[in-house]
């Protein structure tokens, strides 16, 4: 089975690190790699300090943490899924083709930290399979770089309170953020949201702008 790079391997801790160790391994590498301490280049350094900030913003944050896992967890299941469909030369060895496979598999980072599209796609698949949580985080990790889509998911399940406690001043903070970008569903209910005054101060206004937003952008209903 291919070996995945996680962020456990970026602060050398194990999966079920505590929060403490984790901490502690990452003033350590900050340590080490200080670019007044480091022995090797400044650019080193600099890479690995960025790699390192990365990989502890997800682990020490337990909502990114559990949508981390939940891709190591995916990304096993399909290199043992390729391992078993590799085809085999006569000597028994896996052919050049799945040797590749597997050393992309190796270098690719985690989405977590980078494909937000990715991210959403996959939240989607588990929500349909039924994984709410696993999905539920990947939503907000997505969100939280940025993702429109993932902003009015993440919204909608706040606002109707689906596989989380309903907060309507949550869910018109992603609205918001979503319609901001011009996602035409996000609009409509944001406008919804200030017509009725559901976590937000009561704003005929800002309801009617937005509105007019979303029927500009294709929305029906507006």
């Amino acid at each position: 089975m291919a070996n995945i790079r996680t962020h456990y391997d970026n602060l050398k801790v194990t999966r079920d690190a505590p929060a403490s160790v984790i901490k502690a391994a990452y003033k350590a590498l900050c340590q080490t790699f200080h670019p007044d301490k480091f022995q090797g280049s400044t650019e080193e350094a600099e890479r690995v300090i960025r790699l390192v900030n990365v990989s502890y913003a997800i682990l020490i944050d337990p909502v990114k943490r559990a949508g981390h896992n939940a891709w190591i967890r995916e990304q096993e299941a399909k290199a043992k899924q390729q391992s078993e469909k590799a085809p085999f030369n006569d000597t028994g060895k896996a052919t050049e083709q799945q040797r590749q496979r597997q050393q992309q598999q190796d270098t690719q980072p985690p989405p977590s930290s980078t494909d937000s599209e990715a991210m959403f796609q996959r939240a989607c698949d588990l929500n349909d399979r039924g994984r709410h949580a696993e999905a539920f985080s990947l939503y907000r990790q997505s969100a939280e770089l940025g993702h429109a889509k993932a902003q009015f998911n993440l919204g909608l399940m706040y606002d109707q309170g689906q596989y989380v406690t309903q907060d309507y001043a949550e869910a018109v903070s992603w609205y918001s953020k979503a319609a901001e970008q011009g996602n035409a569903n996000a609009q409509y209910n944001l406008a919804l949201k200030f017509q009725s005054g559901q976590g937000v101060i009561q704003d005929n206004t800002k309801a009617a702008y937005w509105y007019r937003r979303a029927a500009e952008e294709g929305n029906a209903k507006a």
